[in-house]
């Protein structure tokens, strides 16, 4: 059996850009879910399941990570390392390479992950005679992930290409590697430019294994991602989060399943349903509806707005009268079309929404963005562009 393992490596330095324009500003990993940073579920797994060190590898928007995990995490054992260029996860582990030694974990800092999905995986290496151990989760969207090739409880590949069989098995982001992992990650040829982690598990000599893990991972990759994880996590509480300085006019309405942050500001008549997060010093004007959605820190929305699964980033304005009435959508994120989404619109950091404008389902604000009054928008509307009625 293996000695205990202690150190971890969390992989922070995406870029998000399916996340656009809310990682404009912001990197994936610090976008919220039920008010929380995704990264500190991360942590909290990896410090609960007895891990005592983390190298945390970040990249675009860095200092946003940085500021805020050593604070976050004062008195814990945290070091920086820096991917300047997005070489791809691979190279991003490589980098790490000097700063923990024997079999450690390696964790995706972008996925929801819980301490059981950890210590699934640090029993399962510590009980085989694995180089390597693989959390694997069932998926009906095998296309967004690895699928895992996978022989009596061994894996053989991670194939992102084959989504042509049933029963789906995907990589969900949380491994445990020996030190040897390094010089595998070495022969892997770049593909795009970029050398892929998963790719190491064909380059690796020894037999690599998996554990199934349900229910505690969660993958907030795409908008409406967000919104469902969010969703998930706040149906698992009992009842709403109000903080003590939030300010409710008697005749506004906090559901269940409600997270609303600090110095936030509801006002009369105003309705805030279930699946829904407001995080600090948000306000919501009168009679207005939030369904299933997150307003970001500083965000303001005007009276009388209606907004369903829809994601304001932080600092925007929602101006009077303004409509999204949620929905399905098809969208398309980097080139690729993703059909039938449950995605009403997102309004990037600091953009400006007029009165009266009506955002079609699967709409998207770019950051700093000014959409006049009066507008009907279908689509996209690139960062720092003025679309006018």
């Amino acid at each position: 059996m293996n000695d205990r393992i202690t150190e971890a490596v969390v992989l922070a330095a995406g870029e998000g850009r399916r996340l656009r324009p809310l990682t404009t500003f912001q990197p994936k990993p610090m976008l919220p879910v039920a008010n929380r940073p995704v990264v500190e579920y991360v942590l909290d797994a990896l410090f609960e399941s007895g891990i005592e060190r983390v190298v945390v590898v970040v990249g675009h928007r860095a200092d946003r990570i940085q500021s805020h995990l050593s604070a976050t995490y004062s008195d814990a054992d945290i070091e920086f390392v820096h991917q300047d260029s997005r070489l791809g996860s691979g190279h991003a582990l490589l980098l790490a390479e000097g700063l923990v030694s024997g079999p450690f974990v390696v964790c995706n800092g972008d996925n929801v992950v819980d301490a059981d999905i950890v210590s699934s995986v640090l029993e399962r290496f510590s009980t085989t005679d694995s180089v390597a151990t693989v959390a694997v989760a069932e998926s009906d969207t095998p296309e967004e992930y690895g699928v895992v090739v996978e022989d009596n409880g061994r894996i053989a590949d991670i194939d992102e290409h084959a989504v042509d069989s049933e029963g789906y098995l995907v990589n969900a982001g949380v491994y445990v590697f020996d030190d040897a992992v390094f010089e595998a990650l070495r022969r892997i040829p770049p593909h795009d430019g970029e050398t892929r982690l998963p790719d190491v598990i064909h380059y690796l000599d020894g037999h690599v294994t998996s554990v199934l893990v349900n229910g505690g991972w969660l993958d907030p990759s795409h908008p409406w991602g967000l919104l469902s994880v969010t969703e998930t996590l706040l149906a698992r509480r009992h009842d709403s989060a109000v903080a003590e300085s939030a300010r409710i006019h008697e005749r506004a309405l906090v559901g269940d399943h409600v997270v609303v942050g600090e110095d936030c500001d509801v006002g009369p008549g105003a309705v805030i349903s279930a699946g829904s997060c407001l995080q600090d010093n948000v306000s919501v004007g009168a009679n207005s509806v939030i369904e299933r959605s997150i307003l970001s820190t500083d965000a303001r929305v005007g009276a009388g707005v209606v907004l369903r699964d829809s994601v304001v980033g932080p600092g925007a304005t929602v101006g009077d009268g303004v409509v999204s009435p949620g929905g399905r959508a098809d969208v398309i994120l980097e080139g690729r079309l993703y059909t039938d989404r449950r995605l009403g619109s997102i309004i990037g950091d600091r953009a400006e929404v007029g009165a009266n404008v009506t955002l079609t389902a699967g709409s998207r604000v770019g950051a700093e963005a000014v959409v006049g009054p009066g507008t009907v928008l279908h689509g996209d509307v690139r960062e720092r562009v003025e679309v006018t009625h």
